[in-house]
């Protein structure tokens, strides 16, 4: 689904954003929109990409800009912010409003993963929900097992350093709240980074028993 501009009406002058919406729905049509003007086979450092959201705003924000379009997965960023490219994993403008607005008949499932940073994570806008992390960790201990059962097959179970709780991430929501993403451990590079680890402490527990 593509932005109607006929919806940001009020919000778009000289085909520049002239505020940021605090409606949820049209700030996520807002922030797609922008999205769509952010070339895709390009990395910005963090002034040349305040210089293409400058061509795009008029109310010179683009920290609050680079920021809200980081949080809703449509950048992602190198670590300390000094490089910003279009998500190409980025969800699409229907899956942002199924997820933050309800603007669906039937839910999607915790199945439906994002990458930000090449992390996997699953939103969850409600309280911090142990079963949620519980089967997301289950299933990251699933494909740790099948590599450590490649090379040790009577091996059962594997050895995770994360708890539970490590699978939690707060996430800031403009213009001001919180919420929960589930998530791997927040130090942890990416999923295969933390796959790998999970098989390497794995292997080395069972040579010490």
């Amino acid at each position: 689904m593509e932005p109607d501009c006929n919806e940001l009406t009020g919000y778009l002058q000289k085909g520049k954003l002239t505020q940021l919406p605090s409606k949820r729905k049209k700030k996520l049509l807002a922030l797609v929109w922008l999205a769509e003007h952010i070339p895709a086979d390009r990395i910005f450092s963090e002034k040349e990409f305040n210089e293409l959201l400058n061509q795009l705003h008029t109310f010179q924000d683009p920290a609050t800009l680079r920021r809200e379009l980081y949080d809703y997965f449509l950048i992602n960023r190198s670590p300390y912010g000094k490089e910003y490219h279009l998500n190409p994993k980025r969800p699409t403008l229907e899956e942002l409003l199924e997820k933050h607005c309800g603007n669906t008949d039937s839910k999607k499932t915790a199945e439906t993963l994002y990458e930000k940073d090449g992390k996997s994570s699953i939103i969850n806008d409600s309280d911090r929900n142990p079963e949620d992390a519980e089967d997301f960790r289950n299933r990251i201990h699933a494909e740790a097992l099948k590599r450590v059962q490649a090379i040790r097959p009577e091996i059962t179970s594997v050895i995770d350093r994360y708890p539970t709780e490590a699978y939690f991430q707060q996430i800031w929501d403009y213009p001001g709240a919180w919420y929960t993403i589930v998530a791997i451990p927040e130090d942890v590079k990416s999923k295969e980074a933390l796959i790998d680890m999970i098989v390497r402490d794995t292997l080395k527990g069972s040579q010490n028993k």
